[in-house]
């Protein structure tokens, strides 16, 4: 369950920090408000290609990330036990971080260690 997502510099977001509980979550808004903007920097978050328009105008860089609640028998921590990526102080949590710089260079980190774009 995605219960964090933080943006920096993203398109026309300066910074945006949401905080999701448990249960249904809605995002509402006028037209132009950044509901898709949210929802593209959670996908650039998950490994979708980066774009030279995701970085904010006047910005060295973007970046988002993302925090899940995971379950301890669950695929996810299997995954992440596979690939020795998940945080042995916190195991029922899972951060995705994607870095995006204005050269068009990107870098993806999984509970900070540094992961391919393809492993998000």
């Amino acid at each position: 369950m995605l219960t964090q997502l933080t943006i920096n510099n993203f398109a026309i977001v300066r910074h945006l920090d949401i905080e999701l509980s448990e249960g249904m979550s809605v995002i509402t808004g006028e037209t132009g408000a950044g509901k898709s903007i949210a929802i593209d920097a959670l996908g650039l978050c998950l490994g979708q290609r980066s774009e030279p328009t995701m970085l904010r105008e006047g910005q060295e860089r973007t970046e988002v990330c993302a925090t899940f609640r995971i379950a301890a028998q669950s695929r996810a921590a299997d995954w992440l036990n596979e690939h020795e990526l998940q945080d042995q102080e916190n195991r029922e949590e899972c951060i995705l971080r994607r870095v995006l710089n204005c050269d068009g260079r990107s870098k993806a980190f999984i509970n900070n260690t540094p992961v391919s774009a393809s492993q998000l």
